[in-house]
């Protein structure tokens, strides 16, 4: 049975003889008797087509990640708390290995400052691993 590195191995060769045997060949054997002009727009064309195919996905991507982190944020809107239960969950979220509380002082922090932390905090433990890529 083969590694994965010996089968990597391999197919590095490959790709290495492929680029040896392509530096080699001269600029008439790869054009091939085509217009270099028109061959340069067809990989233009190919080139802006994969820059908007590119850039599509990304927003599919942006907006996926948008809804998830606004149906997230419904979810910890719809149990308002008061300021003393936000401080009271941010002292046991300070002992929480996931969240880095340590340097809050969260008797001197002001209500609304406490509530914002409260539900981000609130956020991030409702964002499941596959959620975070």
């Amino acid at each position: 049975m083969t590694s994965l590195n010996e089968k990597q191995d391999e197919f590095d060769a490959l790709l290495d003889s492929y680029l040896v045997e392509l530096v080699a060949t001269s600029d008439d054997e790869v054009l091939a008797g085509e217009d270099p002009a028109a061959l340069k727009a067809r990989g233009m064309g190919v080139l802006a087509a994969a820059k908007v195919e590119a850039g599509r996905r990304r927003l599919m991507a942006a907006k996926a990640k948008l809804a998830i982190g606004k149906s997230i944020s419904a979810k910890v809107s719809e149990n308002p708390v008061s300021a003393q239960a936000a401080r009271e969950f941010l002292r046991k979220a300070s002992n929480d290995q996931r969240f880095t509380l340590a340097a809050r002082g969260l008797d001197e922090m002001s209500d609304d400052d406490a509530l914002r932390l409260y539900e981000q905090i609130r956020r991030l433990e409702n964002i499941s691993p596959s959620d975070k890529s």
